[in-house]
């Protein structure tokens, strides 16, 4: 059969109950391709029509895919060498291996902009079996390392950033509509209009991962946004939450731009305290959301807008304080009184 102009292929995902492998799922099977998905069936057990659900655990159950042939594979779920080895062992007779990696296996962000040829995190004394989740960069640099042992150049790579939108159980740029939302004086970190954020809409990774599958395209490729030029900085997300949250009723959100010093100084903490925000001055992570997309944009990387990525956020509700995506980021009661001791020191300072 053909699809858009291309033939339809027997893919396999490894994982695909949530977030990215869900993505991915949904566009290939809009797109007319067969889909049978590999996991331990915890996240999801109801599956579209059409897909062949296998069950099993990659560290051993791998043999349940003997005698199955696939024209392509896309491991969203891989971290632990061991585990990645085996799978691409036992799919070496696919045609292509989309393991999906991370801009987090550079070994470096103190340079910008971040490219593919960049090297990569030293895995050297990483045991093949490590899942501790502090040695990420590592595991994924490891775990490229392996799948391009069994793949050669058959290999595609695809690094992406942050992955935010509906779906997201981190909850890092959904804190933000979600704040929106609450309404009243919100903190944000005074940036300026021209520190940039990069980020990708999961629906947009996913279609691109199918598109590149199709075009049979190899290699290494950062997958983040926004694609064709455009840019985002932190003036264009608060806009587009406090727009989202105003269409929707919200309370109005006053924006109270607060001094990263005074931040830093109450031990506020980047990016998981307030998410997205890494401090200017943090000459480790200069390149975190400075990584070129190029190579991406070239085999058609394309992002939405970004007001829909808020809106799709919003869309799924705003969750209680207690909920395991707020966890460690600022609350409603600590924001209130940082707010406090800001202003108390702007008076101060501005008294005779």
């Amino acid at each position: 059969g053909v699809t858009f102009g291309q033939l339809v292929m027997k893919i396999l995902i490894l994982g695909g109950g949530i977030f990215l492998g869900a993505a991915v799922l949904r566009s290939a099977l809009d797109r007319g391709h067969e889909l049978t998905v590999f996991n331990r069936g915890r996240a999801c057990s109801a599956w579209p029509q059409g897909v062949e659900a296998i069950v099993g655990d990659r560290s051993v159950d791998l043999g349940r895919l003997d005698g199955q042939r696939f024209d392509a594979v896309v491991d969203t779920c891989g971290y632990v060498p061991a585990d990645v080895k085996k799978s691409a062992e036992a799919l070496r007779g696919t045609r292509s291996y989309c393991f999906v990696s991370s801009i987090s296996a550079y070994a470096s962000f103190r340079h910008a902009p971040v490219r593919e040829i960049d090297p990569l995190a030293d895995f050297s004394s990483l045991a093949p079996g490590d899942h501790d989740p502090t040695h990420y960069g590592a595991q994924k640099a490891a775990c490229e390392a392996e799948v391009r042992a069994v793949f050669g150049e058959r290999a595609l790579l695809v690094r992406p950033g942050l992955i935010v939108g509906p779906g997201d159980r981190s909850g890092r740029f959904s804190h933000w509509p979600w704040r929106a939302m609450q309404g009243g004086e919100m903190l944000v970190p005074d940036l300026g209009d021209d520190e940039p954020l990069q980020f990708i809409d999961v629906r947009d990774l996913g279609a691109w991962i199918v598109r590149l599958l199709e075009r049979e395209e190899r290699g290494v490729f950062n997958g983040t946004g926004p694609a064709r030029g455009a840019s985002c900085a932190w003036s264009d997300l608060l806009a587009a939450c406090e727009d989202q949250a105003a269409r929707r009723g919200a309370r109005a959100v006053q924006v109270t731009p607060v001094a990263e010093s005074f931040l830093l100084e109450h031990g506020v903490a980047p990016w998981s305290e307030l998410p997205l925000w890494l401090a200017s001055g943090d000459i480790e992570n200069h390149g975190h959301s400075r990584v070129e997309i190029e190579r991406a944009e070239r085999t058609r990387l394309t992002t939405r807008p970004l007001e829909q990525t808020v809106a799709a956020v919003i869309d799924e509700g705003v969750p209680g304080e207690d909920d395991a995506r707020r966890r460690g980021k600022l609350t409603l009661a600590r924001e209130a009184k940082l707010l406090a001791l800001w202003h108390e020191r702007q008076r101060l300072e501005a008294a005779p």
